[in-house]
């Protein structure tokens, strides 16, 4: 594929969140005029695109009126969640490719709606209860502790607590409920959270691609909210198990629902000797797994997803590239954070320039100020990391343990437990 055929084609990308600095960095490969809307004047992905604009991204006919004066030839967004039905909107208003529809995004947003698809198409999900603090009681004999509570409606862990009894039980309704729009919530089973994936899905005019499939790694240390991430190991453990009891159904899936274009992840668990599904995105994930496929793949699936953007259609030859099983290893190491603010970074040159990493991807600057627990907001970094075999792998990850230093202003040690080596599982 030549990169320089969609040159001087204009991109307007929904939302300069500082992960979506990506889809802009790729739409300049591409020699793609990239332009950012947002109602922030100094969101990072403006900073680095060639126009920027101030209509709000969630006001559809103000998008609108902005690509007719500017001619834009595609749009794209990525990384949140919230913007996906304004996407949709704006695409159909405007006449502009869009990788999905109505219906089939809203299953990013409401995890009922997703919950209930899934059972339709035959894919096992995490057990789960529909409740509201109006009739959670009524459940509560049927309740097997631990239990998680979240949000229908919220993303990046946000609102989501771990309840171990009904004595606390009231208490964390409340607590999720303030996370809620709609007030609706689910309380599911409580997984292992050291059991959990994620697969991840090209699609390009109704052919599906399995591109690469990982076990994630967590630091369980806070006793009621989400475990942090530590890292995500490629290729799963499970990989072929997932293609032969799985895949199937989750294709189905993607069929019911004319899931027909674009990037889906899958996360879930395989415990009991069975998997449990348990969320999905319809859109590029914040971990930059993309990268670690490229690699391996030898093909950039934020420059196909600009591609469809721009011509309603993905190059085949490249996403056919797909080999989720891959040539070696891949990690990406997660570095999270305590909250404080940030007052000393060191270790990020030399670890950026080891032979292992790919591409260390900073998501926090010297200065700023971190206030959540449990989510994601907490990542500091994901180091992209790549190896022909275990031993250099673990020799990378050990590299990164031994240089990533960050302190907040009392020169305390900010970062949580970065993954130990002899901890990690490889597939043979």
């Amino acid at each position: 594929m030549k990169n320089n055929d969609l040159s001087g084609k204009r991109l307007l990308l929904l939302g300069g969140v500082r992960p979506a600095c990506e889809i802009v960095k790729e739409a300049k490969k591409m020699h793609i005029v990239t332009a950012v809307t947002d109602y922030l004047p100094d969101s990072p992905a403006k900073k680095l695109a060639d126009e920027s604009y101030m209509a709000n991204a969630m006001v559809v006919d103000e998008v609108c009126d902005l690509c007719r004066e500017k001619k834009i030839d595609g749009i794209i967004t990525g990384y949140v969640d919230s913007l996906l039905p304004y996407y949709e909107k704006i695409c159909c208003k405007a006449n502009l490719p869009c990788w999905g529809n109505a219906n089939n995004l809203n299953l990013c947003l409401d995890k009922e709606a997703f919950k209930l698809s899934c059972e339709e198409a035959g894919v096992p999900v995490v057990p789960w209860v529909r409740v509201t603090k109006g009739d959670y009681l009524k459940h509560v004999n049927d309740l097997s502790f631990p239990v998680v509570i979240k949000p229908v409606d919220n993303s990046g862990s946000r609102g989501v607590f771990k309840c171990y009894d009904k004595e606390h039980l009231h208490e964390l309704i409340e607590k999720a409920s303030g996370f809620s729009k709609s007030g609706v919530l689910l309380i599911e089973k409580a997984m292992n959270p050291n059991n959990e994936f994620s697969a991840y899905y090209i699609i390009n005019n109704g052919k599906v691609y399995l591109t690469g499939m990982g076990d994630r790694y967590v630091n369980d240390t806070i006793k009621d909210i989400a475990p942090i991430g530590k890292g995500m190991l490629f290729p799963s453990v499970k990989l072929d198990r997932w293609i032969k009891e799985i895949d199937p159904y989750i294709r189905k899936f993607f069929a019911q629902n004319e899931m027909n274009n674009g990037f889906v992840f899958i996360q879930g668990f395989f415990e009991e000797d069975r998997y449990y599904i348990h969320e999905m995105g319809y859109r590029l994930n914040g971990g930059f797994s993309y990268k670690i496929i490229e690699h391996f793949s030898k093909y950039n699936q934020i420059q196909q997803l600009i591609r469809f953007s721009l011509t309603g259609s993905m190059d085949e030859s490249e996403v056919k590239k797909s080999d989720p099983y891959f040539n070696g290893y891949g990690m990406i190491v997660t570095v999270s954070l305590k909250p404080g603010i940030i007052s000393e970074i060191s270790g990020i040159e030399e670890i950026s320039q080891h032979p292992g990493v790919l591409e260390f991807c900073q998501l926090h600057d010297k200065g700023e100020k971190l206030l959540s627990v449990g989510t994601t907001a907490q990542v500091f970094a994901y180091v992209l990391c790549a190896a022909e075999n275990k031993e250099d792998l673990l020799e990378t990850v050990e590299y990164i343990r031994e240089n990533m230093k960050i302190l907040d202003t009392s020169g305390k040690n900010m970062i949580y437990d970065i993954i130990e080596p002899s901890t990690i599982v490889f597939k043979e």
